[in-house]
């Protein structure tokens, strides 16, 4: 029997978003990429377009994310007893994930290079910046503490929106969801819901586009690879060796972590979160698992349903560890490249604006928050564009390692802030009754 026509088209579209069919698209992107360039040239315009559209969203997305979960973070009322938990446990995630990127990045020296690589890896560069000489800043700039502050606090909100400067945007949200949270007003509660459906159809309209991810993908790696060739991919491949063994430390990390926090066997944790991590191997996006995490934390590991909502978009919008990974470990990756000697001082600092780098990609898919990796270059003096260039080359193939390193810590926080305060939650749920 013939489904019907919307029961085939939905069977269609969900097709669209199965890995298989995105991993297809990538490797006829790249095979179109390496033998027909003149067609893959023609392809990438169509890339880009499909980037800039995700680039739209990027905004509006992580503005109004960050004012809403803070709003509700001050507005629900057992969040009060979790608030102080919160905050530590994100910070402490956050800084200890960057200083397993760092400590990566120094001993695995991914920027020294052998000859041969570190030639293909320099003609790209060298052609990138002849083409784009904005973008060479190697030690033009300084930086100090004041610039540092000009660069988080706006002087004017409106300027940093049309300048597209997401730090100083991302500072302004938190002030004003902050500042929303604790206004006891019906109005701010409006306020609240407004960004909350601007957000949502943001959303849909990055899942939307998440239906033509394969055909995305296929023009803007078959472009990418026409115009670099896999000279750059064989040369990144310490790079990747570097993310992916950086990733494996920070997922066994966060399975020991649940282990001890909920009292459970090793291998117990292991089988217990098995379908969220799989669900984020093969969508590479925290979104679409977070049903998984949700029913996974609530069943497995019998947290209380209200905190659950609370804590797992919280962490999913902003601790977005995997970028941490790879702007500290792509900073360190510049510096060796350019021959920069980088000094205690510039390590810190990379260390601490990795996350700033990070939050402020809150809410964006992996493809558009690797150029927040600019936060942490410019400063440097290092160039951002091709920083990018190289990272969205190898980006297809440390995607869903980064999505797992997502999923996983923020099941962990999720159960070390869950475990801590169960008994207040239950109190205070009973004393709401």
């Amino acid at each position: 029997m013939t489904p019907p026509a919307g029961k085939r088209f939905a069977i269609n579209r969900d097709l669209l978003k199965n890995p298989w069919v995105i991993i297809l698209g990538m490797a006829a992107g790249i095979m179109t990429g390496m033998f027909n360039k003149n067609l893959a040239l023609k392809l990438a315009p169509i890339g880009d377009a499909y980037l800039s559209f995700l680039s739209m969203c990027v905004i509006p997305i992580m503005a109004t994310a960050v004012i809403t979960s803070f709003g509700r973070l001050f507005r629900a009322r057992e969040a009060s007893f979790f608030l102080r938990r919160i905050i530590v446990v994100f910070l402490l995630g956050l800084l200890i994930t960057s200083s397993i990127g760092m400590f990566a990045a120094v001993a695995g020296k991914p920027g020294q290079l052998e000859p041969h690589s570190l030639d293909k890896l320099g003609k790209v560069l060298i052609q990138f910046e002849r083409d784009n000489p904005g973008n060479n800043t190697v030690g033009k700039e300084s930086f100090g503490f004041y610039e540092f502050l000009k660069m988080i606090i706006p002087a004017n909100i409106f300027n940093a929106l049309y300048e597209g400067k997401n730090l100083q945007i991302l500072f302004f949200s938190i002030v004003l969801g902050l500042s929303l949270g604790i206004l006891p007003s019906e109005k701010a509660d409006q306020m609240l819901d407004f960004t909350e459906v601007v957000f949502k159809a943001f959303e849909k309209a990055i899942v939307l586009a998440m239906y033509v991810l394969p055909l995305g993908l296929f023009c803007m790696l078959a472009g990418q690879i026409a115009q670099a060739g896999m000279d750059i991919l064989k040369a990144m491949t310490k790079f990747v060796v570097i993310i992916h063994i950086t990733g494996l430390a920070l997922v066994l990390l966060g399975f020991a972590v649940i282990s001890a926090a909920s009292k459970k066997p090793f291998i117990q944790t292991l089988r217990d979160l098995r379908e969220p991590l799989i669900i984020a191997f093969g969508t590479r996006n925290s979104y679409a698992a977070m049903p998984a995490v949700f029913d996974t934390l609530r069943d497995n590991f019998s947290l209380n349903q209200n905190l659950i909502n609370l804590v797992v978009p919280l962490s999913i919008v902003i601790c977005r560890y995997s970028m941490v990974v790879v702007f500290t470990i792509g900073a360190v990756f510049m510096a060796q490249l350019y021959n920069m000697q980088l000094g205690i001082d510039q390590y810190f600092f990379i260390l601490l604006v990795s996350v700033l780098a990070a939050v402020a990609g809150a809410g964006a898919p992996s493809v558009v928050a690797l150029s927040m990796i600019a936060i942490v270059l410019a400063p440097l003096g290092l160039p951002s564009g091709a920083a990018i260039v190289l990272l969205l080359a190898v980006n297809a193939i440390i995607d869903p390692i980064l999505t797992i390193i997502n999923i996983q810590l923020t099941c962990a926080a999720a159960i070390l802030i869950g475990r801590e305060g169960q008994e207040r939650s239950e109190i205070a749920a009973e004393g709401s009754i």
